[in-house]
């Protein structure tokens, strides 16, 4: 097992790391019976592989008793200062007869410290193995990459996060100067001790991640206490000594902000700040609204007065001719007593009018009430004298179809009596010269000729029938002489047959065409023309009805009117007369209206004058009023607004997790186990394999 070389150059080099990174002070602990410091050392290869972990505990026997009791998970566990011994328990429990002595004991084991160290190396930009880089010469870049596998749950801002357990994490190396030179490091110090320069890196793994800082916050943070160090520098025949890590969360654990009141004061400023601000925009919002409703009643009130000004002007050149108007009224006066005389006398001839009228109206609403009442029903009695003329049209247009199958029982008999006589005549003598004989033969001509008469047949139909008679009359002709009279009496019946099976249809016939092209167009003409017609008309004699009803409903109104109208004349001459005994004073009121007038208009006339003055003015008051608003909300953007969001979202919610962090740090205090009332404190010291020029 290797332990620490240079143990007092490494711990004060640890120190000055960690006075460089935090202010922390001595640990110190609440009165107990015993504490226990726990120090985890951890042997790894050059680029930080784990081969050994080592961990040595000191029990401080602080009120000085007999046993002290632990915890603890460690193997091959043995006392390494003094002869106490311990019993070992259930569950890691340790008895140890302490008898009032402090106790040093150390032990194994295979647990993973919940930080680490990796170590990666280049020469000349590639990438090169620890074995490889001894002895080796050139610009040198060694990563120092910190980890922290340790987390704890807690809530901040109502929230469950996860975050990591604080580390404070100290790397040191001498680093000759024969071997290297230009040294440099991305975050630690660089001290040079005569012909050995130590290089001290540190970083804080986790750190920026667990206080959920903005990106440009945790940049910053990575570029001083990251997890990442960058050691570079040139060296010549390569060898390097082991690199020495401290790892500790106790620096935090003293760290106590809870009862920070300048941190608790400038979160209630910041929110005085914003409140006063959002108080300044309401009260400016309010006073923008105010001038513009007085901008805008004002600017009414203006147009108002601007008006009366106006009107007052208008109402002294009106007042003037208002008295000469009197003057004239009163002459118009008399004229109207006149015209007063005439209007009485036209009523009384409006009133015999009217009642002339209302006798004839009467005399018309009892006609139109006979008419409608005839009319009304014409559209049902139309329906059922249109349904019985479809029925016949269907009638008639069926029977070119039933004429033909009569026909064909008829065609069918005589060709059945043709055949037979023919078969008659010629039962002996049946030839190749048949047809042309029965062409020959009057008497069989004349009966082809009569059928096809009876059929109605035109001269083209009738040919056609006579051909088909005579090929009919040639097979029967085909049967031999030797066949009786029988068969030839059923050939006759087949030939009969076919005829009655054979289809006759008289539709295409001319005058049955035209008939029943007669039918479907009275149809339509009686469903499309003269069915619409006949509503129209009844619907137009209802119209009539109803407006006769109405007019018949006015009469009692029209009279009583002209009875009104009648009375009115008197009303009206009684009027006029004290009319003409008034025209004196209005005559005398005018004038008077006049003066009054020509004095208010040059008074409002001034008026109109300063109102637009002062609408000047309240328009200015207005625009700054909202210049004053636009600036206020800019001011809370840009100022009171920006600020409280940035103090709440990145400086409250720093504080809160780093609170939470702190907390966790002072609960973190050991490795390999601990009493539940024991204080207790524990450290990380990670020592790297040295790489030696062969």
């Amino acid at each position: 097992m290797r332990y620490l070389k240079k143990t007092c150059a490494i711990t004060m080099s640890a120190a000055m790391v960690l006075g460089l990174a935090a202010t922390a002070g001595n640990v110190s602990y609440a009165a107990t019976n015993v504490e226990k410091e726990e120090t985890v050392y951890v042997n790894q290869d050059a680029t930080g592989s784990v081969e050994e972990v080592t961990v040595s505990n000191w029990l401080k026997n602080v009120t000085g008793t007999g046993d002290v009791e632990d915890v603890s998970n460690l193997k091959d566990i043995k006392n390494v200062k003094g002869e106490e011994t311990f019993k070992q328990g259930s569950e890691g429990k340790l008895t140890w007869k302490a008898d009032n002595e402090d106790i040093y004991y150390q032990g194994t084991t295979d647990e993973k410290p919940p930080v680490g160290v990796k170590i990666s190396y280049q020469l000349d930009g590639k990438d090169v193995t620890a074995e490889d880089l001894a002895g080796k010469s050139g610009e040198l870049t060694m990563t120092i990459q910190y980890e922290n596998n340790s987390t704890f749950e807690d809530t901040v801002d109502g929230k469950k996060v996860e975050m990591n357990t604080p580390f404070l994490m100290a790397s040191a190396v001498i680093l000759p100067v024969d071997t290297f030179s230009e040294v440099t490091v991305s975050q630690g110090k660089l001290v040079s001790e005569g012909s050995n320069q130590i290089l001290v890196a540190y970083g804080m793994p986790g750190l920026a991640d667990s206080l959920n800082l903005s990106d440009d916050m945790k940049e910053e943070m990575n570029e001083k206490l990251g997890d990442t160090v960058t050691i570079k520098a040139t060296v010549k025949d390569f060898e390097m000594g082991s690199i020495y890590t401290v790892a500790s969360s106790s620096e935090f654990s003293d760290i106590d902000l809870d009862d920070d009141s300048d941190m608790n004061d400038l979160e209630d400023a910041v929110n005085d700040l914003a409140d006063a601000t959002d108080e300044l925009i309401s009260g400016s919002s309010d006073l923008s609204d105010g001038l513009t409703t007085l901008k805008d009643n004002f600017k009414t009130y203006a147009n108002g007065v601007n008006t009366v000004s106006k009107g007052a002007s208008d109402l002294s050149d009106g007042a003037g001719k208002l008295s000469q108007g009197v003057t004239q009224y009163t002459n118009g006066v008399t004229t109207l007593t006149n015209g007063t005389s005439q209007y009485v006398t036209g009523t009384n001839q409006l009133t015999a009018g009217v009642n002339q009228y209302v006798a004839g109206e009467q005399k018309i609403d009892e006609g139109v009430t006979t008419l409608y009442n005839g009319a009304k029903d014409f559209p049902t009695q139309y329906d059922t004298f249109h349904n019985n003329l479809s029925t016949y049209v269907s009638t008639v247009n069926a029977l070119p179809s039933q004429l033909g199958t009569m026909m064909k029982g008829e065609i069918s008999q005589q060709v059945g009596q043709i055949i037979d006589t023919y078969n008659n005549q010629m039962a002996v003598d049946r030839t190749d010269t048949v047809i042309q004989q029965a062409q020959n033969n009057s008497d069989v001509a004349k009966m082809i000729s009569d059928t096809a008469t009876a059929l109605g047949l035109n001269e083209q139909q009738a040919a056609g029938f006579a051909k088909a008679m005579y090929q009919a009359i040639g097979a029967g002709a085909k049967i031999q002489s030797g066949v009786d009279q029988e068969v030839a009496k059923q050939t006759g019946a087949g030939v009969a047959d076919k005829v009655s099976n054979t289809t006759i249809d008289l539709s295409s016939n001319e005058d049955f065409a035209k008939l029943i092209a007669g039918g479907n167009a009275l149809v339509s003409a009686s469903s499309d023309q003269i069915k619409p017609a006949l509503t129209s008309v009844t619907g137009g004699i209802k119209s009539i009805y109803d407006g006769v009803k109405q007019l018949s409903n006015a009469n009692q109104t029209l009279l009583d009117g002209a009875s009104t109208l009648s009375k009115s004349g008197i009303s009206l001459t009684e009027g006029i007369k004290s009319l003409t005994s008034n025209s004196k004073t209005l005559s005398s009121s005018a004038k008077e209206l006049s003066k009054g007038a020509t004095k208010l208009s040059k008074g409002a006339s001034k008026l109109n004058g300063a109102t637009k003055e002062v609408k000047t003015g309240v328009n200015k008051l207005q625009d700054g009023s909202v210049t004053l608003l636009d600036g206020m909300n800019q001011f809370k953007d840009e100022g009171t607004g920006k600020l409280q969001s940035e103090y709440n979202s990145k400086i409250k919610t720093v504080m809160d997790r780093f609170k939470a962090i702190t907390k966790d740090a002072d609960e973190y205090n050991t490795f390999s186990g601990i009493s539940d009332d024991m204080n207790g404190s524990v450290k990380f010291i990670f020592q790297t394999e040295e790489i030696k020029n062969k």
